[in-house]
């Protein structure tokens, strides 16, 4: 992995922000550690894919449906067309709401871990849901793990912030503030996962140790009586594939490319007609 590459990519707004401090038990991957630890890591397949398509939650409540664009426009799925950015198609936190999400009542925020599933499923995706309290540490981290090893699957977390040190941190918000977020990477030298937040301008991504982030999860959801935990997500078998959009300028330039690519072989005819005329005898 490119060090150059990796700064374009996770360069952080952290000069105009205020954020929240960080606990030290957590490592920011926009500091030296974290960017070491990032470099030193064996799984981290889902790194590139996710930060390319990063999305910042746009309200306060929409942690989950951040997460469920940023996995979506990573997998290999058709996107609906985005309002704002035609001729293009890809998810957004506004058009990831289709009318399956509606009937279901997940077309909004502060999703639970069974809603974030929903919504998921709402699109051509195969979840896997897993409560915290129905596995263990290190169940958790073999099947994490081998989904940041591979390719074309993402593992998205819902966890208790506080219970990594985050805010909030009062006496009764302490106990209901959780969250979710995409991981981006493991580095098992320090058996820590990379959280690729969704609210940039509260926390950067981090790395926190793997029986924290399991502690963190295996905490009860007040609005749905269960564990938190995590979901892992792949395109279904029948996902149709995303299509390439030509517009009109994609298209000047195929014309362009395909004149010079004629005119590239007649110079050849031509070239090879008068070798042939000059060697014939006369």
């Amino acid at each position: 992995m490119r060090p150059a590459l990796l700064l374009l990519l996770v360069a952080l707004p952290a000069g105009a922000v205020e954020r929240a401090p960080l606990p030290p038990e957590l490592i920011a991957l926009d500091s030296d550690a974290g960017q070491r630890l990032l470099l030193e890591s064996k799984a981290n397949r889902d790194f590139f894919p996710l930060m390319i398509n990063y999305q910042a939650q746009q309200s306060g409540s929409y942690c989950a449906v951040a997460s469920t664009v940023m996995v979506l426009n990573a997998l290999p799925i058709a996107a609906p067309p985005a309002p704002d950015f035609q001729p293009y198609h890809a998810y957004t936190q506004n058009n990831v709401f289709n009318d399956d999400a509606r009937r279901l009542g997940v077309a909004r925020g502060g999703l639970t871990l069974e809603m974030l599933a929903a919504l998921l499923r709402t699109q051509p995706t195969e979840v896997e849901v897993h409560y915290a309290s129905e596995t263990t540490l290190d169940a958790f981290r073999r099947l994490a793990v081998h989904n940041l090893e591979t390719t074309g699957d993402y593992v998205i977390i819902n966890y208790l912030r506080s219970a990594v040190g985050q805010e909030p941190l009062g006496l009764l918000e302490s106990k209901l503030a959780g969250h979710v977020s995409p991981l981006g990477a493991y580095h098992a030298g320090s058996d820590r996962f990379l959280i690729l937040d969704v609210n940039r301008w509260k926390y950067p991504p981090v790395w926190v140790e793997a029986k924290l982030l399991y502690a963190a999860m295996n905490t009860v959801d007040v609005d749905s009586g269960k564990t938190r935990g995590f979901v892992l997500v792949r395109a279904a078998a029948n996902a149709q594939p995303p299509a390439s959009i030509v517009t009109p300028h994609n298209r000047l330039l195929l014309m362009a490319g395909l004149i010079v690519a004629i005119a590239f072989l007649l110079g050849i005819g031509a070239t090879l007609l008068a070798s042939r005329l000059r060697s014939r005898p006369r």
